[in-house]
C-alpha cells in the first residue's frame, strides 16, 4: 500500500521510523492502556513496535497493515490502527485502533475505523471483520457499534492482564 487512505480530517499511512516519538507520547501512558494487553511502553518497546510495523509491510503476500492516524491540518500523528488477515479464512480479518487521549471524544477513532473498513473491503476483498474489546471499555464499544459492528459473543475470563482477569467482547461486521 503506497497510497494513503484519506478522510475528511485524517490520513492513514504507513509508519516511518521517526513516528516513534508521537507514538510513545500515548503508548507510555499507563492510565490510558488499562484496557490493552500491552504497555505502558518503554522507549525500546515503542521503537520495537515501529521496526515490526516496517517489517510487516514488506511481507509478501501482505497479511498485516499497521497504519499511523495523522491529522491532515496539523500533519500530526494522533494514533494508530491496524488490520490483520485471519490465518484460516482468506476473506476475514481483525482490526484495532488507538488514539492519543489528547484527541479523544472528537470522532477520530470512528473516522479512522470507517476508512480502514472501506479500504479492506474494497481493496483487499475482505468480507468479514472482527474486533475485540475489553467489556469495561465503553468508549471502544461505542466506536464499534457506530461503525456497524455487532457483538457476537462474550469470552469470559479470556486472559489475565495487569492484575485482573479480562472478559472480552467479540464484534463482527460483514462488508
Amino acid at each position: 500500500m503506497e497510497r494513503w487512505i484519506e478522510t475528511e480530517r485524517l490520513i492513514l499511512r504507513e509508519y516511518v521510523e521517526a513516528d516513534w516519538k508521537a507514538i510513545h507520547e500515548y503508548a507510555s501512558q499507563e492510565e490510558i492502556l488499562v484496557y490493552e494487553n500491552w504497555g505502558p511502553n518503554s522507549v525500546a518497546d515503542t521503537k520495537e513496535f515501529i521496526q515490526n510495523a516496517l517489517k510487516l509491510k514488506e511481507v509478501v503476500p501482505r497479511t498485516s497493515f499497521e497504519l499511523a492516524i495523522v491529522l491532515k491540518e496539523e500533519n500530526r500523528l494522533i494514533g494508530g490502527c491496524g488490520f490483520r488477515f485471519d490465518k484460516q479464512e482468506a476473506h476475514k480479518g481483525n482490526l484495532g485502533y488507538i488514539i492519543n487521549p489528547s484527541y479523544w471524544r472528537m470522532g477520530y477513532a470512528k473516522e479512522a475505523t470507517n476508512a480502514l473498513i472501506q479500504f479492506v473491503a474494497s481493496e483487499l476483498s475482505v468480507k468479514t471483520i472482527e474486533a475485540t474489546c475489553d467489556v469495561l471499555n465503553l468508549a471502544s464499544q461505542a466506536v464499534l457499534k457506530h461503525c456497524g459492528f455487532f457483538r457476537i459473543r462474550l469470552i469470559k475470563q479470556h486472559f489475565e492482564m495487569k492484575g485482573r482477569i479480562r472478559d472480552t467482547f467479540v464484534y463482527e461486521k460483514n462488508t
